[in-house]
């Protein structure tokens, strides 16, 4: 399944940091995100790093402050990495500042393993994964008693369905 003009956001940020951003720092990591993994280059493989310009995040509706107080806090939290066209790590507001152009980096945990679909070279890294689309199953009462073999029978089908359904997709 292809989804067009939208950009994956990596589960680590909902599972674990979403609650204890601010929301200055929550939209800048949007941001970053969105230049980053939200790009394909000539060859259609994701960008490491961008370059950012202070205004871009801006268009976000934050001040000049908030901006670099949301930078700061994802640079504390090691969400974010920072560098010059060189490669130089840029660690706070000054050297930030002084630098003509800013690269921002996203850190995630085996970076080359967040493989998406490869549109142009037909490559696919990424695992085959059941949709998350939610189906509807039978309800059934909480005081309703179904025979251990009835229910047994209703997961065999189930999962027999379910696995015809996989075996479609490849």
């Amino acid at each position: 399944m292809k989804l067009n003009n939208t950009t994956p956001v990596p589960n680590i940020f909902f599972d674990k940091h979403i609650a204890s951003l601010s929301g200055s720092a929550l939209r800048v990591y949007l941001k970053i995100i969105r230049n980053i993994l939200g790009w394909r280059d000539e060859h259609g493989k994701i960008k490491k790093r961008d370059w950012i310009s202070h205004s871009q995040f801006e268009k976000t509706g934050l001040s000049n402050r908030s901006v670099t107080n949301g930078i700061q806090e994802l640079l504390n939290l090691r969400l974010i990495e920072t560098s010059d066209y060189k490669g130089k790590i840029l660690s706070n507001p000054q050297q930030r500042k002084q630098a003509k152009r800013v690269y921002y980096s996203l850190i995630l945990d085996n970076f080359e393993n967040f493989a998406l679909y490869n549109e142009k070279t037909k490559e696919n890294d990424t695992q085959i994964m059941r949709s998350t689309k939610e189906i509807s199953l039978p309800k059934y009462n909480a005081n309703e008693r179904i025979p251990d073999h009835v229910r047994i029978e209703q997961i065999k089908q189930e999962q027999q369905q379910k696995q015809v359904q996989r075996d479609s997709w490849l």
